[in-house]
């Protein structure tokens, strides 16, 4: 158990020094950004701060509550309400007010030119039942920006995200009538490991095993 901390406190500590602190003493995970043609693509991890940000609460009114089993929970709350859900949201990061059986979880949105378009969300740990259904990575974009590839750039940030956070693997889960998703995961470097009747199963171990030996040779 001791060993299992000081492991837990070097992994904390490390990504403390990438970090950006923040005046409460949480940190956030560097921006991710990217600009492909005229596009300029922005990935960032929610703040508590977030909850008064018109344009973000705007976004998720646009996706539904439970589209393609993503659970977005904003759907339909009041502004103040909203602000309350960043705020756990933001608590969840540093794995405080967990309700049982839920793990640590980081929700991040994604900006294309300075709009936000939708979120992601990416879980510590895959659990029994979410190897089942949900895995530990989440996305969903809003109605007007669906099928421009904003979906898969938002996965490969996920993806890039787990490897920082020293997460050990990946798995998605896509219903199989969402064919949009399971392209997405596809283009970000999915494979199918399994598959019912109801979903298909994929997982981003060469991705991240490319990823994390990238970041070695840049350390």
């Amino acid at each position: 158990r001791t060993e299992q901390n000081r492991t837990e406190q070097n992994r904390t500590e490390q990504n403390r020094t990438e970090c950006i602190i923040l005046s409460n003493n949480s940190f956030i995970l560097p921006e991710l950004r990217e600009t492909v043609g005229r596009n300029s693509f922005c990935v960032r991890q929610l703040v508590p701060e977030d909850g008064c940000d018109e344009e973000i609460y705007k976004m998720t009114q646009k996706i539904g509550r439970s589209e393609n089993k993503f659970n977005n929970e904003p759907f339909g709350m009041t502004r103040e309400e909203f602000a309350s859900w960043c705020k756990k949201q933001d608590a969840w990061s540093r794995g405080e007010m967990l309700p049982e059986n839920y793990v640590k979880q980081w929700t991040f949105w994604i900006y294309v030119n300075n709009i936000p378009v939708g979120y992601g969300r990416l879980r510590e740990r895959v659990t029994e039942q979410s190897k089942i259904f949900g895995g530990n990575i989440g996305s969903a974009v809003a109605n007007d920006f669906r099928g421009r590839g904003y979906g898969t750039f938002l996965i490969k940030s996920l993806i890039n995200y787990a490897c920082k956070l020293n997460i050990d693997y990946v798995l998605s889960t896509v219903e199989k009538y969402n064919y949009a998703s399971k392209i997405a995961c596809e283009k970000a470097g999915g494979v199918l490991v399994d598959e019912n009747s109801e979903r298909w199963f994929f997982r981003f171990d060469e991705v991240m095993k490319t990823i994390k030996e990238k970041n070695n040779n840049n350390a």
